[in-house]
């Protein structure tokens, strides 16, 4: 069929509603082709065996165009991970450690299975059959969840901003995995780090401050002399330092972006005073000028590495378990706290944590100590729980008799039944 032909074979419609005609291949075969203009303006072509099926694509061009709808990806040929990189360099508020774990999710997790695919041949099965792989491979809840949320807003962002045809992400089914949040440390060895942490000024403020004030480890390394107020018995949190590729250790807001102030007490004030003395008199070279409370010894920032360090050091002297962590410290802190009877509103206070359920599902776990209260208050109840009557007792013994053949234990008698006996099962 020649140029003049084909054309002449189109069917005509409406201005910029498009047109379907046939085409006949080398092979022979016919083809339908329906050519329409997106919402840009770019003059879109698109192959199918039926006319109907032209048609009906036609069709829903033009619906996609009267609500504004991309209906051709910007950039066909774009795989998975280009996609995912671009959206991520474009992302410049999110907070560095956010990053790393968004760029890990992408380079060890997402472009190894799907990242050579393009980004617009991408559908549901694809997403959640990437799940099952990655679940397979025994990945944690949490590394899971973090690879959701890149594909999630990345997919988002890309529909919304007409980079893309669809948003696969709207009908993937996110794999559940129950979490085994980490606990708190043992009443026993929490005594123990502390109790060696006591050996050393600047190890004791900052075992005090993550311990039994709970801050996080990049909160104690952002904090400076001039946030803490004796007069006040206040200590406010406003930054914590976090590694930044590109430009190493640098001051950020806190996690959720709130500067919170929290009293100190007596005792709390002495520990830091001291170290203060400690570090103005026996080590001159940590005054900064930042004026950091803990810095290294060159008196810069912390390295997390160098505190993880030292934290490992302190488990060893106090002879407790090797792999409690720093972040335990936290955990430890509102744990004591709710079990001591402090409301979980000023916990929120002090942690810094947005939502109640955060605060109760990962950072406050019942104690042993706690669970034998709770038991010694049912005992308490027990004993101002009227007695039943004799008869009504023993109507009650007679019937569980009955109920297990009427045998008892050792020839016990009904009667012996009301100081303790036990039925045969």
């Amino acid at each position: 069929m020649t140029a003049r032909s084909a054309s002449a074979s189109k069917e005509k419609r409406a201005n910029g509603e498009g047109s379907v005609y046939p085409r006949i291949l080398k092979s022979g075969k016919k083809r339908y082709i329906a050519a329409a203009k997106d919402i840009n303006g770019k003059l879109c072509r698109k192959s199918f065996q039926k006319a109907s099926e032209a048609h009906d694509h036609l069709y829903k061009m033009k619906q996609d165009r009267l609500v504004g709808r991309n209906t051709f990806a910007v950039n066909p040929k774009m795989t998975v991970t280009e996609f995912l990189e671009a959206w991520l360099s474009n992302r410049a508020n999110l907070k560095p450690e956010t990053r790393r774990n968004y760029q890990g999710a992408i380079t060890n997790r997402i472009t190894p299975e799907i990242g050579k695919l393009r980004v617009a041949t991408i559908t549901a099965a694809t997403i959640e059959n990437l799940y099952q792989k990655l679940d397979a491979k025994n990945y944690k809840a949490g590394t899971l969840n973090v690879t959701h949320a890149v594909l999630s807003s990345a997919f988002a962002d890309g529909f919304r901003l007409n980079l893309l045809t669809h948003n696969p992400m709207e009908k993937v089914k996110k794999v559940t995995k129950r979490t085994t949040p980490t606990k708190h440390i043992p009443q026993s060895d929490a005594e123990r780090i502390y109790a060696y942490a006591t050996k050393d000024p600047f190890t004791h403020a900052r075992i005090e401050l993550g311990i039994y004030m709970g801050l996080r480890p990049g909160e104690i390394f952002g904090l400076k002399w001039e946030d803490i107020s004796y007069p006040l018995k206040t200590i406010t949190i406003e930054r914590q330092v976090q590694r930044v590729k590109g430009s190493g250790l640098v001051f950020q807001s806190v996690k959720t972006g709130d500067v919170r102030t929290i009293p100190l007490s007596d005792a709390q004030i002495v520990i830091l005073q001291r170290h203060q003395v400690n570090q103005m008199a026996l080590a001159p070279s940590l005054r900064s000028a930042e004026n950091l409370i803990f810095p290294n010894s060159c008196g810069n920032k912390m390295d997390p590495k160098r505190d993880h360090k030292s934290w490992k050091e302190l488990l060893k002297a106090a002879g407790v378990k090797s792999d409690y962590t720093r972040y335990q410290m936290r955990k430890t802190a509102f744990t004591n706290l709710a079990v001591n009877g402090v409301d979980l509103r000023t916990i929120m206070e002090i942690s810094g944590h947005k939502q109640v359920s955060t605060l109760i599902n990962s950072y406050v776990h019942p104690t042993s100590e706690s669970m034998r209260a709770a038991m010694d208050i049912q005992d308490q109840r027990r004993a101002q729980t009227p007695s039943i009557e004799a008869a009504e007792r023993m109507r009650i013994l007679r019937e569980a008799a009955e109920k297990h053949g009427g045998r008892v234990l050792e020839g016990i008698s009904l009667e012996q039944l009301q100081a303790g006996g036990h039925f045969n099962a």
